[in-house]
C-alpha cells in the first residue's frame, strides 16, 4: 500500500513538473514569436522599437514613432493577468469625438457604465453584445456604422479577441486580447493599423467639411 501512494506521489509531481516546463515552453516560444512580429511591422512602418522588456517568459514589446504624419504606438501589455495587444495611432480631433465600445462579457459588474452615458445604434447585435458610449451621439451612431460593423465582419475570424475600440482627445485605439494562437500578428498589427489610419483621415474629413 505504501509503495503503490509512494508511486502515485511520484507521478503526480512527475506529472506537474512536466506541465510546468511544457507551459513554461509554450510561453517562451510564443513571446519569440511575438518579438519577430513587431520586428517585422518596425522596420515596414520605420518605427523605433523596444523588443526587450519583459515579465517573466512573457515578452512585452514596443515599437513608436511617425507614420503617414501620425504618432502610432504598438504595444503588448499585462492587465489584470491578460495579456493585451495595443494599437494605437494619432487623430486631428478638433471636434473632440469621443467613442468607446466594449463587449459586454469583458467588464465586470463595478466597470459598467452609467446607463445614461450609453448610445443606442438602433443595430440589434451591437446594442445586445456591446456597451457603446460617447458624443456626439449622431457621430457615435455613424462610426457604429460605417467603420465597426465592417471592421467586425473583416476580421470575423479573430473578432473573440476583440476588447475595446476608443477614440479620445487625440488618439484612436484599438485593444485586442493577445491570445497564444498561432496567429501572423506582423499582419494582423499591419492591416489594422491601415484600417484604423483610414477611420482617422475619414473622421477628419467629415469634421472639417460640415458646415457649423
Amino acid at each position: 500500500m505504501h509503495l503503490f501512494l509512494a508511486i502515485l506521489l511520484f507521478v503526480v509531481l512527475a506529472g506537474i513538473t512536466f506541465f510546468f516546463f511544457y507551459f513554461r515552453l509554450q510561453t517562451i516560444q510564443e513571446s519569440k514569436k511575438i518579438v519577430d512580429y513587431f520586428q517585422k511591422v518596425a522596420e515596414k512602418f520605420v518605427l523605433s522599437a523596444n523588443l526587450k522588456q519583459k515579465k517573466g517568459n512573457i515578452a512585452l514589446p514596443r515599437i513608436e514613432g511617425v507614420w503617414a504624419g501620425r504618432h502610432i504606438l504598438v504595444e503588448r501589455t499585462i492587465q489584470e493577468r491578460y495579456n493585451y495587444l495595443v494599437i494605437s495611432l494619432e487623430i486631428n480631433n478638433s471636434s473632440k469625438i469621443h467613442f468607446q465600445i466594449t463587449p459586454k462579457n469583458h467588464l465586470r459588474a463595478k466597470e459598467k457604465p452609467d446607463e445614461s452615458q450609453l448610445v443606442r445604434t438602433e443595430i440589434a447585435w451591437i446594442d445586445k453584445e456591446y456597451f457603446i458610449s460617447g458624443s456626439p451621439a449622431e457621430i457615435v451612431k455613424e462610426i457604429a456604422q460605417k467603420f465597426f460593423v465592417p471592421f467586425a465582419q473583416k476580421y470575423a475570424q479573430i473578432w473573440f479577441l476583440f476588447s475595446t475600440l476608443l477614440i479620445f482627445q487625440n488618439r484612436i485605439t484599438m485593444v485586442l486580447l493577445s491570445s497564444p494562437k498561432k496567429l501572423r500578428y506582423d499582419l494582423i498589427i499591419e492591416q489594422m493599423l491601415l484600417d484604423l489610419h483610414h477611420l482617422a483621415k475619414q473622421l477628419e474629413n467629415e469634421t472639417t467639411t460640415k458646415p457649423t
